[in-house]
């Protein structure tokens, strides 16, 4: 951590950024007190609300400021705005971003009270993600992979830079929810599977967003990334050891790292809406865990109460329930003059107490006061920094080999490149680029500048290498060039999408891809298959046993096919490692590295584990020792690298805890050792293991439970190594 913080402020120095929030607390609260003083009923519940950037567009969805705008901002009164995928100012370019956002900026002083503007909040999920000219980096579920906070936290202060560029203050960013079943259309914006390694992920995604200057917001509090069936916003049933066990330490992780906004989920946990829950957002988010910043709902949920869940009679119950339940700010793009007459009618009912809604007011302008709102600050003038090294350098970090039969590295002969990723910006990038569903899709044709995969292995083939590249779709002419490769390199993926579109119920390529990789297998050529996609794909065991090599690149950005061709040609080597749990089969969905023995005492093996992945060297560990500190336990171990080629040895460290009354992991993931290592070096690796990270959480099946730090002997294990300490 003290390597990341130390990052962070050279590199704000370096920008000139001014890390957020500007104002203490009470500083802050005390500037935004006198404001809320003079605002009239009416004026409060606009600070309360946020529109759509559309509402201020000519001609709607994509266009320029409105001339109107003005009289837009002074009737609907809005305390933030915010754009969805797909929307966009004209010019879409980072000039034309940076050009509308000071222009609504300079409205929002002039018409709103207080002369305080709207503040302007946005997706930036992998850099900023709906501007086409930005750098886009790999998914979270490729940066867990990598296993690198601190190049996660490089990431958010490099997205923190562009963002600020274009006059963006705040990122409904990061993902603190798990990735617990790959089903799921949000997996891929998760870090992965295990809480604490997660936990750490969060914690440098703050801490570099808001050195940059832009406010965070973890998402989507809480238990949103385990809904049912693995459909999006499906009820998640969590028992209260589960939330405290698995759900809760990536948020509280971000919240002690000082993220400025919390996001509400959009789904419910045990039967209730969770945009209707004073349990969850009030008693369990700021009582249990101290979350004092602003609590913002995501897209249109109070309408959902009414619409989709039904659990409410009218808008007007369903606002009362959910500002009461402790939603701040509303995120209601499609109508806001609706819920502001709901939220009217439920304040002069007595359904909101007006010292409610003065909290939630008080809270927004806070938010923006800590922003710096509140003073004249230098703008952005569009100008990006050139971000496709930092690009190039996430995407190889994330690559996992999963399979090689010494096909790997590509060194000589004809190599065939084949396949629909083979050369898609769309797939390379997923969801949450340029449109929310993904490049190609929505109201805007731009496509970014991405480095393709064939296109790479063409550019830089070494020396004994010739590369050709074939589409799948001219299937003859492709099995008559396959039949003269020595290799065919096949790149298939998942299309993009996002939410519950993303939703992938069998965990399945499209037919049409599976007949491809059948049809080159057939051929008898050694095939490397590179798989993007966004979480752990199932394929035929047929044609899995006879691949002679695979890759998974996740969504690897803007530049992953130049990392792929690195490390293909053997110019690089594969660091990923697995960040969740590949099953083999679709009923092994939901084993997970941390899952407890069962009544029958054994549980499936999977397909790949937790931290799998080989590389183009060998690592031995030795010399594991564990030692106990004032706050935890200190685990060390030395690893060697015993191979003939440069590699990154990771190490997953897990603990073993006594026994505590309840069911606990056989091994619980709670750190990570990592070192780029030379053929025959070797280094001694550490890391503390705090003692939250050892608590069980004991309790009845119905009843509250307890979390504590059991006393009895605890063994670590990382690599081969095991040691073992007692904790009194």
């Amino acid at each position: 951590m003290r390597r990341l913080l130390t990052a962070a402020l050279v590199l704000a120095g370096v920008v000139g950024a001014q890390a957020v929030p500007r104002l203490t607390g009470a500083e802050a609260e005390t500037r935004a007190r006198a404001v809320l003083d003079t605002l009239t009923l009416d004026e409060k519940i606009g600070q309360v609300s946020m529109a759509h950037l559309f509402r201020f567009l000519e001609g709607g969805r994509s266009g320029p400021v409105a001339p109107n705008a003005g009289d837009i901002f002074s009737r609907l009164r809005p305390g933030a705005t915010l754009n969805g995928g797909g929307d966009a100012p004209q010019p879409n370019t980072p000039r034309g971003w940076a050009d509308a956002l000071r222009g609504l900026d300079a409205l929002g002083r002039q018409t709103l009270p207080g002369s305080v503007p709207a503040v302007f909040g946005t997706d930036a999920v992998h850099g900023v993600n709906n501007v086409p000219g930005a750098t886009l980096y790999p998914h979270n579920l490729g940066l867990g992979a990598a296993f690198d906070p601190a190049l996660t936290g490089e990431i958010a202060r490099a997205t923190a830079q562009d963002m600020r560029a274009m006059n963006m203050d705040w990122n409904f960013s990061p993902v603190a929810d798990l990735g617990r079943d790959p089903r799921w259309g949000r997996f891929y914006e998760t870090f992965g599977e295990s809480p604490w390694l997660v936990a750490d992920q969060v914690a440098a995604a703050v801490t570099g967003l808001q050195a940059g200057g832009v406010a965070t917001t973890l998402k989507h509090f809480v238990g949103y990334g385990s809904p049912g069936l693995g459909r999006d916003r499906a009820d998640a049933e969590i028992s209260q050891k589960a939330l405290h066990e698995l759900y809760l330490p990536p948020f509280k992780a971000g919240i002690q790292a000082g993220a400025m906004s919390v996001m509400a989920n959009s789904g419910s946990v045990n039967g209730i809406p969770v945009h209707a829950s004073n349990a969850i957002l009030t008693d369990l988010l700021r009582g249990e865990l101290g979350f004092k910043g602003l609590v913002v709902s995501d897209w249109n949920d109070i309408d959902r109460l009414v619409t989709v869940y039904r659990t409410h009679a009218d808008l007007v119950r369903a606002t009362a329930a959910s500002v009461n339940a402790g939603i701040d700010l509303y995120m209601v793009p499609n109508d806001v003059e609706q819920y502001a007459a709901a939220l009217k009618e439920a304040v002069e009912g007595g359904q909101v107490s007006p010292a409610r809604l003065d909290e939630a007011a008080l809270r927004v302008l806070t938010f923006k006061a800590g922003l710096g709102l509140m003073d004249a600050r230098p703008a952005g003038g569009g100008v990006l920094t050139d971000h496709r090294a930092l690009a190039r350098r996430a995407a190889a970090e994330t690559l996992t080999l999963l399979e090689n039969d010494q096909s790997l590295p590509l060194r000589k002969g004809r190599v065939l490149v084949t396949g629909p990723a083979m050369d898609s910006a769309a797939i390379g990038l997923g969801g949450w680029s340029v449109n929310w569903q993904g490049v190609g899709k929505g109201n805007v044709p731009d496509v970014p500048k991405v480095s393709t995969l064939a296109t790479a292995l063409k550019a830089t083939a070494p020396v004994g290498v010739t590369v050709s590249a074939l589409p799948d779709g001219k299937r003859e002419a492709l099995l008559k060039a396959a039949a003269n490769a020595d290799t065919i390199v096949v790149a298939l993926g998942e299309a993009p999408a996002a939410e519950s579109q993303a939703n992938n119920p069998t965990l399945a390529l499209p037919p049409a891809q599976v007949q491809l990789l059948r049809d080159v297998l057939g051929t008898g050529k050694p095939v490397v298959l590179v798989l993007m996609a966004g979480r752990p794909i199932l394929l035929p065991e047929d044609l899995q046993s006879r691949l002679s090599a695979f890759v998974m690149a996740y969504l690897p950005g803007s530049e992953g096919g130049a990392a792929l061709a690195d490390a293909l040609y053997g110019r690089a080597g594969f660091p990923g490692r697995l960040p969740f749990t590949w099953p083999g089969t679709l009923g092994e969905v939901g084993l997970t590295a941390d899952r407890p023995p069962e009544g029958a005492g054994e549980a499936p093996l999977p397909l790949y584990p937790l931290g799998f992945g080989r590389d183009y060297t060998s690592f031995r560990t030795t010399d594991g020792q564990a030692v106990v500190t004032a706050d935890g336990v200190r685990v060390s171990v030395t690893v060697q690298n015993t191979g003939k080629a440069t590699g990154t040895g990771t190490y997953i460290v897990t603990a073993s805890l006594p026994p505590a009354g309840t069911l606990e992991a056989v091994r619980r993931p709670v750190g990570v050792v990592r070192a780029a290592l030379k053929p025959g070096e070797s280094r001694t690796l550490s890391v503390a293991v705090p003692l939250e990270r050892l608590e069980a959480f004991a309790g009845d099946a119905f009843g509250p439970v307890m979390g504590s730090v059991v006393p009895g002997p605890y063994i670590f294990q990382i690599g081969d190594e095991t040691a073992r300490v007692n904790l009194p």
